[in-house]
């Protein structure tokens, strides 16, 4: 609530309002609050549908969002040569190939594990941004962030514990898949 009446007041209404007086955008947010309380509530029981759990309807679509989001934050902190069209890519891609498997799946057309879905939608935007950063190279003004002072260097007792946790994740995955 705090978030949802904290964007509208003060990214929303103060800049189409401006100089309005401070208590009047504290009862522009609380209302703002009140409102997205009640439209949470009279949308929650349709939005749930058929879902037993409001975190199972949570963790599906939100797996639409976020392959596109990691494939964004990795491309622009370890690769150069990313660029804004890519990540645009990566992220409309990411929505529309997630909402097609989920419709195949709702359709009974195909049945593809949530998991399974969220990987195979991850490789495909990291492919796509790839490509369209090669073929759409980054404007020469852009923003950049400088990495260089920057070490990714771990100890050896920190990837020995990575490789150890790895693996202890494949064998659980493919002793239960």
């Amino acid at each position: 609530m705090n978030s949802i009446s904290t964007i509208f007041t003060l990214d929303l209404y103060a800049k189409i309002r401006k100089d309005v007086p401070e208590h009047r955008l504290v009862t522009v947010g609380r209302i703002a609050a009140v409102v997205a309380v009640i439209i949470g509530i009279l949308t929650a029981r349709p939005l749930l549908g058929g879902f037993d759990q409001a975190f199972q309807f949570i963790q599906e679509f939100t797996g639409f969002f976020t392959p596109g989001i990691v494939v964004i934050f990795m491309l622009g902190l370890f690769w150069k040569r990313a660029s804004e069209a890519g990540a645009l890519t990566a992220a409309i891609g990411s929505v529309v190939l997630s909402a097609v498997f989920w419709w195949l799946q709702e359709s009974g057309q195909f049945i593809f594990p949530f998991m399974n879905r969220v990987g195979v939608v991850f490789v495909a935007s990291l492919i796509a941004a790839v490509v369209v950063s090669l073929l759409v190279p980054a404007k020469p003004d852009a923003m950049k962030i400088k990495l260089d002072q920057i070490s990714y260097k771990t100890s050896l007792g920190f990837n020995l514990a990575a490789v150890g946790v790895v693996a202890f994740l494949i064998l659980v995955y493919s002793i239960w898949w």
